[in-house]
């Protein structure tokens, strides 16, 4: 990402442009009530706000979350602080990030588009580790997210790139956001073998 993407990130931070989305992504939620896993190291990747992370942190995970916006993150810090929950907050170029340290027992990316970090982030997940990713699908139909088809999967990329993980869940598909809204996503669950 550019200077001007950080900029632009912190200033939509800084209007509370997402100071209504506190929930934890449904997928995720869903995911750890399905599949629960007994805690241990986890990665929130694009984190924003923090609202993944709070959730990770609050079933027992040590969570590390990193985004670009450090606006997003100081908020996140905070909420943190109000609630009695530690996560490791790193500022991170994602597209800069050459490598992800260690190995985690779930990865949680959500609508952010980024084919290399993903690699990156499959690779790093623990025997047993669970990846749970909500990408923005591209689509014809009227949708909320990103004008750009850049910032979105193409249909069936979300599932090469987890190839030689075991697909637990996959969806793609037009669906209503908490909102209500419409939106187009590649939803996906995936487990490393042991």
């Amino acid at each position: 990402m550019s200077e001007l993407d950080r900029k632009k990130w912190n200033s939509r931070y800084a209007q509370r442009a997402y100071a209504g989305r506190t929930h934890p992504s449904e997928l995720l939620v869903n995911a750890l009530e399905e599949w629960p896993e007994q805690g241990g190291r986890a990665l929130d990747i694009a984190c924003g706000a923090g609202r993944n992370a709070l959730y990770m942190a609050e079933r027992g995970f040590q969570v590390t979350a990193m985004d670009i916006s450090a606006e997003a993150l100081n908020t996140a810090r905070r909420t943190a602080a109000e609630n009695g929950l530690s996560v490791q907050w790193l500022e991170q170029d994602l597209d800069e990030l050459g490598e992800i340290e260690g190995a985690f027992a779930l990865i949680c990316m959500v609508r952010y588009v980024n084919a290399p970090l993903l690699n990156l982030a499959v690779q790093s997940l623990a025997p047993g580790g669970l990846l749970v990713v909500e990408q923005h699908l591209r689509t014809e139909a009227a949708v909320i997210g990103p004008n750009n088809p850049a910032f979105r999967v193409k249909p069936g990329e979300l599932g090469r790139q987890a190839s030689g993980l075991e697909l637990l869940h996959h969806f793609e598909g037009v669906t209503a956001d908490p909102d209500g809204r419409s939106v187009a996503l590649a939803r996906l669950i995936a487990r490393r073998g042991d």
